[in-house]
């Protein structure tokens, strides 16, 4: 497990107390944050799994980190997110009770001992249904304050508030790319076209994945705009590539003090956890 520190400032009490914690699992590895009252971040860490590891081993890691840094006493709000691809959104209308585990299998493999969670997103009118792997549901009930386990694409959803109303009539992209995954997000007269998720072979291959959606609902590439979050940032050559094909790439609006403009794009979907429960 190799980790990465970003901000390590010290815990004071009063977090522990009144702050906010947001764990992502994403494909190969875990990030944690904690902010104070306010959302200001404290503390910022990414953990890689190394090559030959599995899941099971991720999520042990995990265990024994929070331990070491003794944040599952931690009496704040406390967020896991989870990156299931085991994740859709139906409208309304269309949910019934009681059925989401067996619409979810039609769509994606589940595991017999994954929980099914329900998210009702108020501001579209629309639940968001996903798989829960059974040890981040175990691994949750080790905290001793309240936890929420939320799943990337709903927070993905709610960072989409950020983008101006304008765009959300005349229609837009928000591609979440990180370096095994991604998430596409469309929304045109301010209702979702469309909610996917991806699993990366190579992290070039979101350009086909985003083309390719752009195509397949008719989107103008010379006016309607690709929003970005993730690893992907001004300086990366996967960004000057994608501007070949699309004429308005842009990044996810969103504020984090004490980050880089790069080390916001990264984390944005970490941070939106907290604020979108």
């Amino acid at each position: 497990m190799q980790a990465e520190s970003v901000i390590s400032n010290h815990i004071t009490q009063d977090i522990r107390l009144k702050g906010h914690q947001s764990i992502r699992f994403s494909p190969g590895g875990f990030s944690v944050l904690i902010s104070d009252a306010s959302f200001t971040p404290i503390y910022l860490k990414h953990y890689t799994l190394d090559p030959n590891n599995t899941e099971a081993d991720l999520l042990a890691d995990c265990g024994r980190i929070l331990e070491e840094e003794e944040l599952f006493t931690f009496e704040g709000e406390t967020v896991l997110i989870t990156d299931s691809m085991a994740v859709t959104l139906l409208p309304k209308q269309f949910f019934t009770e009681n059925r989401s585990r067996e619409i979810l299998e039609k769509i994606s493999s589940i595991d017999d001992s994954d929980h099914i969670l329900e998210r009702y997103i108020k501001t579209r009118s629309a639940y968001l249904i996903y798989a829960v792997p059974d040890k981040i549901l175990k691994l949750s009930k080790g905290f001793k304050g309240q936890v929420k386990i939320l799943h990337s694409s709903g927070c993905l959803i709610s960072l989409a508030d950020q983008i101006q109303s304008s765009d959300h009539q005349r229609g837009f992209v928000l591609a979440e790319v990180q370096d095994q995954s991604l998430d596409i997000l469309v929304i045109r007269e301010d209702r979702i076209q469309l909610l996917n998720r991806y699993l990366l072979n190579d992290t070039s291959d979101f350009i086909y994945h985003t083309l390719n959606t752009m195509r397949q609902l008719d989107l103008d590439r010379e006016s309607i705009p690709v929003y970005l979050s993730g690893m992907i940032h001004e300086g990366h050559t996967l960004f000057e590539l994608l501007g070949k094909y699309i004429r308005k790439v842009l990044f996810t609006p969103y504020y984090l003090e004490y980050l880089s403009r790069e080390e916001i794009l990264r984390f944005m979907i970490l941070s939106e956890g907290s604020k979108c429960v």
